[in-house]
C-alpha cells in the first residue's frame, strides 16, 4: 500500500500509471467482484493496461531438464524470437500514384507575446521527475527524550543534528513534571549537550546547546546543579566547554530566581487537552485571549547572546554604580570621594535612567534561595577548594592537569562571576547568606593574588564584580559582615585602593576605566561600611568581638 500510494503522488505521469495498475491487478486476485479496486480511469482499460493486469493469470512453469543434459552439438536449435521489423525507408513514390507532400510546420511568430507562468515553489527534494530519486526519510522532531538522545548521537545525520538543538530546548522543560523519563536520561543527556561538537556549522549551535543545557538544569535542579558542577571540575573537556557550563549555571540560577525569563519556558508550557476553539473562546477572558495569542512558537525564539553573562554583569555593575554617580554629582570635587571627580561625568550618563533612590534588592522564597544555596554555590566553591589542595604535577597528574586549568584567565574570571551571580540570585532572604558570604569574601581575597599576577583585567573585574555582588546583597546586613568578617573587610578595602590606584584610566570606554570605575564604587562603599561600623571592626582586630 506504501508503494502503491508513492506512485500515485507521483509527478511522473508513467509512474502513476504503474501504480494504479498494480493497485487494480493486487485487489482483482484478492477481493470480491463487487469491492475490487478501480480507477475507472481509461487508460487502465485500454490495450496496454489490460495486458499488464493480465500478467498476474501468467503461469511460467519450469520446463524438462533433460536437453541441458545432452551435448550441444545434439541440442535441438530452437526458433529465434520473431523481431519487429525496423521502419523501412520512404521509397519513391510509385508512377500513377499521387505523390507525398511533406509540409513544414514552424512556430517562430507566433504567439510571441504570451508570457510563460513561473515555476511554482516547491521542495527542491521532490522537484526531480523520478518519483524514486525523491527524498521521504526526513526525520521528524523528536517528541520523546531517548528519541531526542538518538538524535544527539547521530553525529553523522545534517538533520537530526539541527533537529535535536532546536528542539531540545522546550521538549526537556516540557518533559520535566511528567514521569521519569528525564530523570532517568539527564545525566546522558548532559554529557552529549555539553561534549556536541558543531561538525556542521549550523546556526547559532553554541546558543541552542546552552539553551537546553539551561533546560536540563532548570527542569531538575537538584540533580542536574551539582551534576554540572561536577562536570566542571572533573569532566575532559575543554576551555570553551568548562566555560559553557559555568554560563549556563549562572543562567539558570538566575531564572530560577525569577529574575529572567525565558522564551522557552511559555513555547514548553501546553495543556494535555484542549476544546475545541469555538468553545475555548467562551470560557477565555480577553486578557488571557491576548496573553495566549501573544506566545512565541518554537520557531521564532531569540537565541541566546554569546556574551550572556557579560551584559547581565553590566547591568548589575550600573545598578551598583547609580546610587554612587547621582551623589557624586551632587558633591564637590575632591579627596572626599575618592577622586571620582574625572569619573562624574560619565557615571551620570551611565546613571541618566536611573532613579537617584538605591533600587532595592527584591526578597524571594526561602525555598528558592535554599536550592541555590545547596546546589549551584556549595558543589561549585567545595569543589574549588578540593582542586586547589590537588598537588599540582608536571604533566603527569591529570588531577594536577585539571588543577591548572582553573588559573586559566578566562575560566578563573568566569567561574568567580558564576559564584557572583548565584549569590545575587539567591538574594538577602537566604537562610544561608551568612556562609555563602563568608565562603565567597575568602575565595575571593585567596584568588586576588593570582589577579595581580596573570595581569588579566578581566580577572581582576570578576574579583571586582564579586565584591560588589556581596556588597549589594548585603546591604542590611552589613554591621553582621564587619563583626563576622572584619579583618577579611579591611583586606579587601586595602586591596581595592590599591587596584584603584594602580590603574591609569582616562581611555573613555575602555576596559581599565570601566574596571577602575567598578573600583572606585567597591571602595566607596566599602569604606563607608567601616566608618559606621568602625567599632565592631575595632573590637574584632583587638579581640574583643
Amino acid at each position: 500500500m506504501n508503494t502503491i500510494s508513492n506512485r500515485l503522488k507521483a509527478s511522473n505521469l508513467r509512474a502513476r500509471f504503474i501504480g494504479m495498475i498494480v493497485g487494480e491487478a493486487l485487489s482483482a486476485l484478492v477481493d470480491k467482484e463487487d469491492k475490487r479496486l478501480n480507477f475507472h480511469m481509461e487508460e487502465t482499460d485500454q490495450e496496454e493496461g489490460q495486458w499488464y493486469k493480465g500478467l498476474t493469470k501468467v503461469m511460467d512453469d519450469t520446463g524438462p531438464l533433460d536437453p541441458l543434459s545432452q551435448p550441444l552439438s545434439q541440442t535441438t536449435p530452437k526458433k529465434p524470437f520473431k523481431t519487429s521489423k525496423p521502419a523501412q525507408k520512404p521509397t519513391a513514390p510509385i508512377s500513377g500514384s499521387k505523390p507525398l507532400i511533406i509540409e513544414e510546420l514552424s512556430d517562430e511568430g507566433e504567439d510571441d507575446d504570451i508570457i510563460p507562468y513561473a515555476k511554482p515553489d516547491s521542495d527542491p527534494e521532490d522537484s526531480d521527475d523520478d518519483p524514486t530519486l525523491i527524498r521521504r526519510d526526513k526525520p521528524k522532531a523528536p517528541v520523546y527524550i531517548r528519541d531526542l538522545i538518538k538524535y544527539l548521537r547521530d553525529t553523522d545525520s545534517y538533520d537530526r543534528q539541527k533537529l535535536a538543538l532546536e528542539t531540545a530546548p522546550t521538549l526537556i522543560r516540557r518533559k520535566a513534571g511528567y514521569g521519569t523519563e528525564l530523570s532517568e536520561h539527564a545525566e546522558e543527556l548532559g554529557s552529549l549537550l555539553v561534549g556536541l561538537h558543531d561538525r556542521y556549522d549550523l546556526e547559532n549551535f553554541n546558543e541552542l546547546r546552552a539553551q537546553g543545557m539551561i533546560a536540563l538544569i532548570i527542569a531538575k535542579p537538584e540533580m542536574m546543579g551539582p551534576w554540572f558542577a561536577r562536570t566542571f571540575f572533573e569532566g575532559d573537556y575543554s576551555i570553551n566547554q568548562r566555560a559553557s557550563v559555568l554560563v549556563v549555571l549562572g543562567l539558570a540560577a538566575r531564572e530560577l530566581a525569577g529574575l529572567e525569563t525565558s522564551d522557552y519556558a511559555s513555547a514548553a508550557a501546553f495543556p494535555s487537552k484542549k476544546l475545541p476553539e469555538k468553545v475555548e473562546q467562551l470560557y477565555l477572558t480577553q486578557p488571557s485571549t491576548t496573553a495566549a495569542a501573544k506566545l512565541p512558537s518554537p520557531s521564532s525564539l531569540k537565541p541566546l547572546p554569546p556574551n550572556a553573562l557579560d551584559t547581565i554583569a553590566t547591568s548589575l555593575t550600573n545598578d551598583f554604580l547609580a546610587p554612587l554617580a547621582a551623589r557624586a554629582a551632587d558633591a564637590a570635587t575632591g579627596p572626599d570621594i575618592l577622586k571620582l571627580s574625572t569619573f562624574t561625568s560619565r557615571l551620570r550618563d551611565k546613571a541618566k535612567h536611573k532613579t537617584t533612590s538605591r533600587p532595592r534588592v527584591r526578597s524571594i522564597p526561602n525555598t528558592t534561595a535554599s536550592l541555590l544555596s545547596h546546589y549551584f554555590f556549595s558543589p561549585l566553591v567545595a569543589r574549588f577548594q578540593a582542586a586547589l589542595h590537588s598537588a599540582p604535577a608536571r604533566g603527569s597528574s591529570i588531577r594536577g592537569q585539571r588543577a591548572s586549568l582553573l588559573w586559566h584567565p578566562q575560566l578563573l574570571a568566569l567561574y568567580l562571576q558564576t559564584l557572583a551571580l548565584v549569590v545575587h540570585a539567591a538574594g538577602p532572604s537566604t537562610l544561608s547568606l551568612p556562609a555563602m558570604t563568608a565562603d565567597l569574601w575568602r575565595l575571593l581575597l585567596s584568588t586576588r593574588v593570582r589577579a595581580c599576577a596573570v595581569g588579566d583585567l578581566a580577572v581582576t573585574r570578576a574579583v571586582l564584580f564579586g565584591f560588589m555582588a556581596l556588597l549589594d546583597v548585603n546591604e542590611e546586613r552589613m554591621r553582621d559582615v564587619c563583626g563576622e568578617l572584619g579583618r577579611e573587610v579591611v583586606e579587601a578595602q586595602e586591596w581595592v585602593a590599591g587596584v584603584f590606584d594602580g590603574l591609569r584610566g582616562g581611555d573613555e570606554g575602555g576596559e581599565e576605566e570601566e574596571v577602575k570605575m567598578l573600583a572606585a564604587g567597591v571602595l566607596v562603599r566599602l569604606r563607608e561600611g567601616i566608618e559606621k561600623w568602625q567599632l565592631v571592626l575595632v573590637g574584632d582586630l583587638i579581640g574583643f568581638g
